[in-house]
């Protein structure tokens, strides 16, 4: 702001700041990270049927394989070469992107600075569909979505279960978290006089309508 302010000063002009939105970076914790997995693995990824994984094969091979595998490596997905021809995820992997920053953003980051916390994913679509796609939606609609959101809702339940039952891994997630936190506290990064941008949102969507 102080370079935008320094800049009209020098070419005698004026400038308008218009704030949109901001977050932090999501704060990881490697217990609950370790006890998600755990939980993954005793419970197992779902079963396919022979419907679905043809569905799922009908649907990846609109994927081209060259972009599916350009974004395993932007992903830097693990054993890539491996995965170019698979179109459901059915194992559980080991974590990979430990200090990775997400191309994305979300205010799950700004809880993390607050209280522990974790994310994960399961298989809701074919490897390599881009996120928001209609590959990703078609997947998403059907069992192969729905039972992604079983294998995650039974995830969640028990490691909230250990979390409760196991006295020591609560602690042990605090106390990293307040490691983590040192010195640092959270501050929101919106300011409290800021409105929603409701005009550029409705903006977009009329441009949006417009397009389509």
């Amino acid at each position: 702001l102080k370079i935008a302010e320094g800049a009209a000063l020098m070419t005698g002009t004026t400038h308008r700041v218009e704030f949109l939105g901001g977050c932090y970076n999501l704060l990881p914790n490697k217990t609950l990270s370790e006890l998600v997995v755990s939980n993954m693995r005793e419970i197992s990824p779902p079963e396919y049927t022979e419907e679905e994984l043809e569905f799922a094969k009908k649907i990846g091979e609109t994927v081209p394989k060259e972009q599916k595998r350009d974004a395993l490596r932007k992903a830097e997905f693990p054993n890539l070469e491996r995965y170019v021809d698979v179109d459901l995820v059915q194992e559980v992997l080991d974590p990979w992107d430990e200090g990775k920053v997400m191309a994305g953003s979300t205010d799950v980051s700004d809880v993390s600075w607050v209280t522990p916390t974790m994310e994960f994913g399961t298989t809701a679509f074919v490897l390599g569909a881009p996120g928001h796609s209609w590959q990703a939606v078609a997947c998403s609609g059907m069992s192969i979505g729905h039972k992604s959101l079983i294998f995650a809702a039974k995830t969640i339940a028990g490691a909230a279960l250990d979390l409760i039952t196991k006295p020591e891994l609560l602690k042990r997630a605090q106390e990293e978290f307040k490691k983590r936190m040192k010195d640092r506290a959270y501050k929101c990064p919106i300011p409290d006089d800021v409105q929603p941008p409701l005009e550029v949102a409705r903006a977009a969507a009329e441009a949006a309508m417009k397009k389509g």
